[in-house]
């Protein structure tokens, strides 16, 4: 079979990015913007998540640094919902994985999937609040704000899904979202939030915006009664950054990995346009006919969620999956489709094969319109085959095209490993 010969394009995106965390984070806590007599000689609960976030355990340092600065007593909190195999051991290997450790971070981590279950919401929407937390004098946030891969709202993936999801752990996880089918999951987000919020028991957070490099972008410490304002805010900025494909359709996209690291669903459902079913519409742009899924990343110890949005994948994934810690996500948030194995052979290149193949007598394999990325995180430099060349040239993003080259693979039969 001949395979479509491909280019390395670049693309450029915005690019702010934070210089100073020490100004962004420790002077607003000095300053007083959440009350100093709240944080003083206080046991203060630092939670924070587990998603890929650039410089997490550098933020996460610094908001510590500052909180002790000023005489509070910091300790940290796992606030990841049923990840990490919905365990409290399996939640420090997380936060562990990502520079976050006691040694590293100079406070105590008390990890445990205890809540205190508050009154319900106004439509009974349970709220579980983890116990740590709540026994604590006060409680502050480290979180990404972003875009949610299953929904679309003014308010998506943040702050607020860390109160409602995160702090909630597996019981208040599998409660929202179960509850997502009852109403819009925006909707359930800002009405669990606020009870929490009313409770006076969280004080602030460290909102974190990134750009499309994977760069820290902003970093902003808001006060608890400001969360819902300037969360629509920071989304609509942070959507400004985001990466996108440089064309609206292809046969193939082949996608080097995907883990929790990179999305909370494996591979951003925005970037590639398939989503789930979570009361939402599908997208019409990016139409993909066939995804090809070649790894999982190291960081997301096993948990294949996204893996159902590829048509087919190859052996040495499949082989990495760990199914106590995918299914335990999967169940929690109630989207089995996301953790499916599609048909999977032992090379890429008998994988990329059937992808062709696939694609019907009218594609010829050579002239398939082919993408390969490395992640959906990393979109500054892609392999275009040469039929979208002309369509991708005139893109805006688009700076640089290389020259042409055959599809390179090794030994073995496996593409040559994407290099930024």
């Amino acid at each position: 079979m001949r395979f479509p010969r491909v280019a390395l394009v670049e693309q450029t995106f915005p690019r702010p990015r934070v210089e100073s965390l020490e100004v962004a984070i420790a002077e607003p806590l000095k300053s007083g913007l959440i009350p100093l007599e709240k944080l003083q000689d206080k046991h203060i609960a630092v939670g924070v998540g587990s998603r890929g976030i650039a410089r997490i355990a550098e933020i996460t340092r610094v908001t510590v640094e500052a909180l002790q600065s000023i005489g509070a007593k910091p300790f940290l909190f796992p606030a990841m919902g049923s990840h990490g195999g919905g365990t409290a051991e399996g939640q420090l290997k997380v936060l562990a994985g990502y520079g976050i450790t006691e040694d590293s971070m100079g406070v105590p981590i008390h990890s445990s999937m205890e809540t205190v279950q508050l009154e319900s919401t106004e439509d009974d929407i349970p709220v579980f609040f983890d116990k740590n937390a709540y026994n604590s004098d006060g409680v502050i946030l480290v979180n990404r704000v972003t875009r949610h891969a299953d929904f679309d709202g003014e308010i998506e993936s943040g702050l607020h899904k860390m109160i409602t999801i995160g702090m909630g752990k597996n019981e208040g996880a599998s409660a929202c979202h179960s509850r997502s089918s009852l109403f819009r999951y925006e909707y359930v987000i800002r009405s669990v939030a606020r009870k929490k919020l009313e409770t006076g028991k969280i004080l602030g957070g460290v909102a974190i915006l990134e750009n499309a490099y994977h760069e820290t972008a902003r970093v902003e410490v808001i006060e608890a009664s400001q969360f819902e304002k300037r969360e629509v805010e920071l989304l609509r900025e942070a959507r400004r950054l985001m990466p996108s494909l440089p064309v609206d359709s292809a046969d193939i996209l082949i996608v080097d990995r995907i883990g929790k690291n990179i999305s909370g669903s494996g591979m951003d459902p925005k970037i590639i346009g398939r989503r789930g079913t979570i009361n939402t519409r599908r997208q019409d742009k990016p139409d993909i006919t066939r995804i090809v899924a070649l790894d999982l990343t190291e960081e997301t110890d096993g948990n294949c969620t996204g893996l159902g949005w590829a048509d087919l994948c190859v052996s040495r994934l499949v082989n990495k999956i760990d199914r106590k810690t995918s299914y335990a996500n999967a169940t929690a948030c109630r989207n089995l489709m996301g953790f499916h194995i599609p048909i999977y052979f032992d090379t890429d290149q008998e994988t990329i094969q059937n992808a062709l193949v696939s694609l019907g007598s009218l594609v010829k394999p050579e002239n398939a319109r082919l993408l390969r990325i490395r992640d959906t995180l990393s979109l500054s430099n892609i392999f275009v085959s040469e039929s979208l060349l002309p369509e991708v040239k005139d893109h805006p993003n688009v700076t640089q095209v290389n020259e042409l080259q055959e599809m390179v693979f090794d030994e073995t039969g496996n593409l040559i490993p994407f290099t930024e």
